[in-house]
């Protein structure tokens, strides 16, 4: 018995040793956990207004405000000095000339706007807002803006290694209901010495021409769909830099002009293709808005590669002698014009290289095809041989091969103008795995309007029999069916990002979906809606504006739908040229 009790004794110290060493285990590592947290909130570039509080009464603090002028005079958080204009000089003649954010630092010989003045001249503005060589400096704009991190990048980049940013600037601030203030704070003079970084973190024109179209690198266009698709014409030309995506400023923030969760921005960015192991290069109209996806993507994401287009970004493009193109559309490759059909499909490739990259693809009747077609072109009429074999993958594989579309060959498909049938044929096409298709632009019509030439003559498609063969030859295709460009279930879930779906009904007069939507957004739109009434594209901005109007949002899972597949892929094929990331057809199994 006393044995009994001894053992039962020691079993509980043992027992009461674990559990108190599990406890201070446990406490120590959520001691760590707490340590890191602040570790990281003190090494982060965004911070909340917590941190500011924290921070009040630290000397070294300087805070910078970034609003335009009128807004600072209006109220501010005590102690923060403007950046901007001061209030004698923010007004000409009554206009308002405060832009915010980098006022001050403006180079005031540089032909270009917004462009940062010699280092000397930054230095003298960094030292006459009161920042030293040892300065934390907090800076905010109104909130959900790119003042604030247009004036940080300037300070980083000139050396400072203690800058923040305050997550939703004063909207947030005064949303929290803390108080601001209007007098103006008297500034001593600092000591900051400007040292500019190196070129890594910065892009001329140049490196962009080098990374164009190169799957390692993502040129990001910072600014709305008025200025990447037009109309808007702020400059001598309209759109985008070739082979660049958008993702507008603004849609890094929430209502309440915080930035948007990690998730949020990684999904956001991974639909345009923006990925972390990309090198993304920033760039916008002048180079503000630029700056708040540069200071997004490296110090709210953590991006390892971020350049930024500094000098200029789109106005420097321009200003270059070289007089670089803008595009409208985000896919401008998928509109083809005559000339560049006539050249690359035509005689003169076809006998040079034996074999052009390009193939005509006439997609009318046999009988619109032999009274008049462009030379070399070969037909296959889409509407009939779809009514006959469906989208079977082996059977257009096997008809496409034979009419000699080789897999490196680019298909340009014509009908008598930009149509639906051309349409589908493109959607066809790119669900079969073909990489390089498009359209020529207004078809027939535009061939004839630019007096090229048309032959009845049949386009001779054989194996080749000198070097020099103009021929079209057979080739053997393999089918590789892409299961992203096509729903045959509606049951299937939408799988984008998680991103939810949107369908997009395209039949000239509305239809009722032949499947229960889920809950899922429907819209009518015509596909007559997206070409003009003399056959070709409508304008991208005119496009865009369709059916961002409808709720057709980018990110969107869309799937679009007719009881004539023509009309949905012509849906489908404007939705290609605008860039959205995820389109489908709704095509059901036989």
């Amino acid at each position: 018995m006393k044995l009994h009790t001894a053992v039962c004794r020691n079993k509980t110290r043992s027992t009461r040793w674990i559990m108190l060493m599990g406890l201070t285990l446990m406490c120590l590592a959520l001691a760590g956990t707490a340590l890191a947290a602040s570790q990281q909130a003190q090494t982060g570039r965004l911070v909340d207004a917590q941190w500011l509080q924290q921070h009040l009464n630290d000397p070294k603090l300087v805070i910078i405000d970034a609003s335009r002028t009128k807004n600072y005079l209006a109220g501010h958080i005590k102690g923060a000095v403007s950046c901007s204009f001061d209030k004698e000089h923010y007004l000409s003649y009554g206009i308002d000339t405060s832009y915010g954010g980098n006022d001050l630092i403006n180079s005031p010989t540089d032909p270009l706007p917004w462009q940062d003045g010699p280092t000397p001249y930054v230095q003298k503005v960094m030292r006459s807002l009161g920042i030293n060589n040892d300065s934390k400096v907090l800076i905010y704009d109104d909130g959900g803006h790119f003042r604030a991190p247009r004036f940080y990048w300037t300070l980083t980049f000139n050396g400072c290694k203690d800058a923040y940013i305050l997550d939703g600037g004063l909207a947030k601030w005064k949303a929290l209901g803390l108080p601001t203030v209007t007098d103006i704070p008297k500034v001593k003079k600092g000591n900051f010495t400007a040292k500019p970084s190196g070129g890594s973190q910065i892009a001329t024109t140049d490196y962009i021409l080098s990374k164009q179209f190169k799957p390692e690198a993502v040129i990001v266009y910072a600014v709305t769909p008025v200025w990447y698709y037009g109309p808007l014409q702020a400059y001598s030309k309209i759109g985008h830099i070739p082979g660049s995506v958008m993702v507008s400023y603004p849609d890094y923030f929430q209502k309440d002009k915080t930035w948007k969760s990690k998730d949020e921005l990684m999904r956001l960015f991974a639909s345009v293709g923006a990925t972390p192991d990309k090198e993304i290069i920033c760039y916008c109209g002048g180079n503000p808005a630029a700056s708040a996806l540069y200071f997004t993507l490296k110090h709210v994401l953590g991006y390892p590669k971020v350049r930024y287009y500094y000098k200029g970004s789109t106005m420097g493009w321009l200003d270059d002698p070289r007089d670089l193109p803008l595009h409208t559309y985000w896919n401008q490759h998928l509109l083809r014009d005559p000339y560049f059909v006539s050249w690359w499909g035509g005689q003169r490739i076809q006998y040079l290289v034996g074999d052009s990259q390009v193939l005509t693809v006439d997609v009318r009747s046999p009988q619109a095809y032999q009274a008049g077609h462009i030379p070399y072109a070969v037909n296959i009429p889409v509407r009939e041989l779809v009514a006959k074999q469906g989208v079977d993958p082996a059977k257009w594989a096997q008809v496409l091969g034979d009419s000699g579309a080789a897999d490196f060959k680019e298909l340009v498909i014509v009908d008598d103008k930009s149509s639906p049938d051309a349409c589908l044929m493109f959607w066809l096409s790119e669900y079969l795995g073909r990489p390089k298709v498009s359209l020529l632009n207004g078809g027939m019509k535009a061939w004839q309007d630019n007096k090229l030439k048309v032959t009845d003559k049949p386009t001779i498609i054989a194996p080749a029999k000198t070097k020099y063969d103009v021929a079209i030859q057979p080739a053997k295709m393999r089918a590789k069916p892409q299961a992203a460009k096509r729903l045959s279930n509606p049951g299937q879930k939408p799988d984008f990002l998680g991103y939810p779906r949107v369908y997009i009904v395209s039949s000239q007069q509305e239809q009722k979906l032949p499947f229960d939507p889920a809950g899922a957004k429907v819209v009518h739109i015509p596909a007559t809606k997206n070409f003009h009434e003399y056959g070709v594209l409508d304008f991208a901005s005119s496009l865009i504006k369709l059916y961002e109007d409808a709720g057709v949002f980018k990110q969107a899972e869309v799937v679009c739908y007719s009881d004539q597949p023509a009309e949905a892929a012509a849906t489908y094929y404007a939705l290609r040229t605008l860039g959205y990331p995820k389109v489908m057809v709704y095509y059901p199994e036989k």
